[in-house]
This record gives structure tokens, sequence and C-alpha cells, in this order.
């Protein structure tokens, strides 16, 4: 077990990491507005504890969200972890091949929609070229 002062540090340094990039953050602001206390603890149990696992690389965690939340067509959750993926060393070529190897499981509809998402999450970064 960890104390509390240590788990809210590694929040705080794991959705830095992961979100920095993103304005407007990754929810806990929308989330404090109606349950400051609940927001508190699923930020640190989804940033001070389970992002922060190093089972799997952080790169690795975020490329399966990615293809996740592609198949499940949750668009604003994707953009906050297309942003992290990017974060974290995903390359746009990996980002875009996760994102393409969903057809199969959610078809084309989800993967255009993901890719304009992508697309979007690069022209706010200015990574975006025609």
């Amino acid at each position: 077990m960890t104390d509390d002062r240590e788990l809210r540090e590694r929040t705080k340094k794991t959705a830095q990491m992961l979100f920095h990039t993103l304005k407007g953050g990754a929810g806990f602001e929308t989330w404090k507005k109606f349950d400051k206390d609940l927001a508190r603890e699923l930020s640190m149990f989804f940033a001070g504890t389970l992002y922060s696992r190093e089972v799997i690389s952080q790169k690795q965690r975020e490329l399966c969200a990615v293809a996740s939340l592609t198949v499940l067509h949750r668009p604003h959750e994707l953009r906050a972890h297309i942003h992290a993926a990017l974060n974290v060393g995903a390359t746009r070529q990996e980002v875009a091949e996760v994102v393409f190897q969903q057809v199969t499981y959610g078809g084309m509809p989800v993967v255009v929609d993901a890719l304009d998402v992508f697309k979007k999450v690069l022209e706010e970064r200015g990574e975006w070229q025609e």
C-alpha cells in the first residue's frame, strides 16, 4: 500500500505526462463540477493506480486505449488518448495503424470517424501536414 501523498504525486505526474497537450484536460474538470471528492478518487485510481502500472509500457497502454475507444466510437475520449499516445512516444504511423486495424472489429464508419479525430488532434498540436 502507498500513502495518500505518494499516490497524489504519482497521479499528478502520470496525468501531466499523458495529457499535458490536451486543452481542457481529460475529464477531471467536468467530474469535479458534479462531485469533487469522487472526481479526486477517480483521478487517483485512473492516473495514480491503473495508468501508472509498469506491466506494459505507457505507449502500449495508450495504443490499447486508442484501439478500444475507436471500436467503441467514443470520439471525446479518443481525442484525449490520441494526445496521450503521442505524448508517450507513439508515432503518427503507429496510431494510424492501430486505428486502421479496428476495421475488422468495428467497421469502416468507426475507423473513418477515428481518423477524423486523429486529424483534429494533429491540427491542435500543429503537426498536421496535407
